[in-house]
């Protein structure tokens, strides 16, 4: 039998192995009660193991007497524990349709393509298999592929792991507006990938103090028809940690390496692995392994009387200095958060200011340094990117943005999100950049964008309506473009 036949039909169907990215809502409720202290698990990476967020969720108390959760609280539970239990929706769809889709994207799952039309199955077959079947079918697409399988993926759980193979949107960082390492701006690369399922802290009394943990790795397979190698591997891996409340730390890496016509030996992913990858330092030019990206990202919540806050830094560089080691050649994404709840309808609401830089430093005399960031000397072409976009920040290299976000979601699950941007795209660098995917040169942006959507019997329906205005001082010309999306979501109950 076909797999989506075979979820249908088997009757231990529960919800499915993976919460993903691009749910705002849901992201909202999973850091409210984080920030609060109501649940403890590592939440900077994405997607989410739907059993750590059942894990979490059957440690909070009963709401009684003096225990009483706050409406807020009560609410976020409420919702998240559709997602990871018995009764989620397995089957459904989804149209949308924008005018002039977002370039600059967030962790919003925005519409990639002015049409797009998805079906999609989800849940497990027996007690350790899982899987999602995903189709979209979409209009004029720039990549050319018209019938996409992203989001789909079959898992299975040994123990305390999850071994999955599929294409998985990641979103590695505590910013909502671009992550620099990975984000959702490339469609996602087809990947085997090896996970933490729950993130309970080490039993051991040494290692305790470490806190719930998480570690993420996979190797990716990329696409061919690139302009420099086709079809290279793409690494990465990830730890997370909670060792005090309110703080997460996370270390990451990636990197690009084999490629046809390229060197793909255990010596070569031993030398990657290693940080021998430094050509003209520790590696001779001709044995360089491939493209790194490495970094760090720290987040810490903790209020200070009745004002809740939280700070955030992602710090990533090009290479890595072994001497210390740390990233250098690097770029930044803070922020800074405050969030609140209402008493008496059960909604909460989430501000946050945050600041991007993808312009590379910290080397020569502290100097930046132009068309470094997403680009390097063996993958010299199309760089850190797959299928014409930048695995990491949708702004791409040599950029600077500032954003300001309001986000708020009611007791009914109505949710608002409003984002106000300017961003210095492409600052410098060659002029013509034809490696850039936002613009050849210099441009700075305005751009506004307000959200809503309204949940229906089943699912729900969401308008976006923004715009840009572009100030293209390569050519010295300017532009006011409008935006608008909408999309209705169905899921079978």
């Amino acid at each position: 039998l076909p797999l989506a036949c075979l979820l249908l039909a088997s009757r231990a169907v529960a919800g499915e192995p993976w919460i993903a990215p691009g749910n705002v809502q849901t992201r909202l409720d999973v850091q409210l009660l984080v920030d609060d202290g109501v649940i403890n698990l590592p939440m900077s990476g994405w997607p989410i193991a739907a059993s750590d967020l059942a894990n979490a969720l059957t440690k909070v108390p009963a709401s009684s007497g003096s225990n009483q959760l706050a409406p807020a609280h009560a609410a976020a539970i409420a919702r998240l524990r559709t997602l990871a239990t018995e009764g989620r929706p397995t089957l459904g769809y989804e149209l949308r349709a924008a005018a002039r889709p977002s370039v600059l994207r967030t962790f919003d799952d925005e519409p990639r393509e002015e049409g797009e039309v998805t079906g999609w199955t989800s849940g497990f077959i027996g007690q350790r298999w899982g899987a999602r079947v995903e189709l979209t079918a979409v209009a004029d697409p720039d990549d050319d592929d018209t019938v996409r399988l992203d989001g789909s993926y079959f898992a299975g759980k040994f123990g305390n792991w999850i071994v999955t193979a599929g294409a998985q949107d990641r979103w590695w960082g505590s910013g909502w507006q671009g992550s620099l390492i990975l984000g959702n701006s490339a469609r996602p690369v087809p990947a085997l990938a090896l996970d933490r399922a729950v993130s309970d802290p080490f039993e051991s009394k040494w290692l305790r103090w470490i806190g719930p943990w998480r570690l993420s790795t996979f190797m990716g397979y990329m696409e061919g028809d690139r302009e420099d190698f086709d079809h290279p591997l793409l690494f990465g891996m990830r730890v997370s940690a909670r060792p005090l409340e309110g703080l997460e730390i996370s270390v990451d890496r990636t990197a690009q390496w084999c490629g046809e016509g390229r060197s793909c030996t255990w010596d070569d992913f031993w030398n990657l692995w290693s940080g021998n990858d430094n050509a003209g330092e520790n590696v001779d030019p001709e044995d360089e392994p491939g493209n790194q990206l490495a970094g760090w990202d720290i987040r810490w919540a903790s209020p200070i009387g009745d004002w809740n806050y939280a700070l955030y830094n992602q710090h990533t560089g090009e290479t890595i200095d072994n001497s210390i080691p740390r990233p250098y050649r690097s770029f930044d994404v803070a922020g800074l958060e405050t969030w609140g709840g209402d008493a008496l309808d059960g909604s909460s609401w989430r501000a946050s200011l945050e600041w991007a830089n993808t312009r590379c430093g910290g080397t020569e005399n502290g100097q930046k340094l132009w068309d470094c960031a997403y680009n390097n000397g063996i993958f010299n072409v199309e760089g850190y990117r797959s299928k014409g976009r930048p695995l990491g920040h949708s702004m791409d290299g040599d950029g600077e943005m500032y954003g300001l976000r309001y986000m708020r979601v009611d007791g009914s699950a109505r949710t608002l999100t409003a984002l106000l941007r300017y961003t210095m795209v492409n600052e410098g660098g060659a002029v013509p950049d034809t490696r850039h995917t936002v613009a050849p040169g210099p441009e700075d942006w305005w751009s506004v964008d307000v959200t809503y959507r309204w949940p229906i019997s089943s699912g729900w329906i969401e308008a976006t309506a923004g715009g840009d205005y572009q100030d293209r001082e390569w050519n010295d010309t300017d532009a006011v473009l409008p935006r608008f999306a909408v999309s209705w979501r169905h899921e079978f109950q």
